[in-house]
């Protein structure tokens, strides 16, 4: 006997704003039969099937159930159309297959999608019935609007909780320019603060060093060098942090083996980088003393910078802490601080004859 199709589970509306699973992102627009269906029974259930909703409905596959519903295998609509209708679908269906626990993690379960090539997943109860599908795409997009909501976070846009992020890929562009003035305010606002305070910090760094700067003015010149190279091994660091986490990469187990591997790489860019920006200092000053002292900061910002990208969105994540939301400014603040620092304190090592 054919089973009808059942929608005794209330598929949500919106799954954006919190640790999603995979029954908040299923469908319940999919063909099932039970073991002792023929596959010409099968077949007639796939012609008088009309989906409620197309977009969410995946016509390829039926998945095979016994009696109370628990998952016995799938067989896709190809593999029915080339064998005789009157053999049992049981016969031909595939029993080894990929499904999830309704409470599963959604992003973890995109993971492991992007290793299959099929267009939807089953999903199950504590008792293994059948409850609903999930479409590969689908739990792609919960990765996708996961990542643009933590990289809008991390640029200090704190987001209110009621955004809706279904459509973030299309609405991104212009959320920012038609949500009303005091809205925008209320996003931008708060970690910006934290960004001037880290401004304020930095002037006083420059402050501490007043003399050398009126000494050596042309240590002037490479300040916004030296910070923006801060800035920019910083950001790379905390997205690739952000995006490590939501995908699984990063975790207790691996966090540190990671954070070393961010430091060297930190360390090989500031020599990369550092040595560029010391070859054009020496060329533009013809000073090997200033050029020694700008390769040395690019060096230590970077390190310093891919440390702090690292270690400062994790420190945020086991306080519980939303690490997209608070990272940037606060690694803005460390790096800028430890950079003025590291430039300053080697000039006054370095060029002191001339201090």
């Amino acid at each position: 006997m054919i089973s009808p199709i059942e929608k005794d589970y209330e598929e949500p509306t919106d799954a954006a704003d919190y640790d999603i699973s995979v029954g908040e992102v299923m469908t319940q627009e999919y063909v099932h039969v039970t073991e002792g269906t023929s596959v010409g029974e099968a077949i007639k259930k796939f012609r008088d099937y009309t989906p409620e909703d197309p977009e969410k409905s995946t016509i390829y596959y039926t998945y095979v159930v016994d009696d109370e519903k628990h998952l016995k295998g799938v067989c896709s609509l190809r593999k029915m159309l080339n064998t005789s209708p009157e053999k049992p679908i049981s016969e031909i269906m595939e029993t080894e297959l990929l499904s999830f626990h309704v409470d599963a993690d959604a992003e973890e379960a995109a993971v492991d999608v992007s290793e299959i090539h099929f267009p939807a997943v089953p999903v199950t109860d504590n008792e293994g019935r059948l409850i609903g599908i999930v479409r590969s795409e689908r739990l792609i997009e919960v990765v996708q609007e996961t990542v643009t909501e933590d990289l809008l976070k991390l640029q200090g846009m704190d987001l209110p909780e009621t955004t809706d992020f279904t459509e973030i890929e299309t609405k991104r562009s212009t959320l920012m320019l038609d949500a009303p003035i005091h809205k925008i305010l209320r996003i931008r606002i708060p970690w910006l603060v934290v960004a001037l305070i880290g401004g304020f910090l930095a002037g006083g760094v420059i402050g501490i060093f007043e003399e050398t700067l009126e000494t050596v003015v042309l240590l002037a010149i490479f300040i916004p060098v030296i910070m923006d190279m801060g800035g920019n091994v910083g950001t790379q660091s905390s997205t690739i942090f952000v995006r490590g986490v939501v995908l699984g990469h990063i975790d207790k187990t691996n966090v540190w083996k990671r954070v070393i591997k961010e430091a060297i790489t930190g360390l090989l860019i500031g020599i990369l980088i550092g040595g560029i920006a010391a070859l054009g200092a020496y060329l533009w000053m013809q000073r090997t003393d200033l050029a020694i002292v700008v390769f040395g900061s690019m060096i230590g910002t970077s390190i310093v910078a891919a440390l702090v990208g690292f270690v400062i969105p994790w420190i945020l994540y086991l306080a519980g802490q939303d690490p997209a939301a608070a990272s940037n400014p606060l690694i803005t603040t460390i790096k800028d601080v430890s950079g003025l620092l590291i430039y300053f304190g080697l000039a006054s090592l370095l060029m002191a004859e001339l201090l």
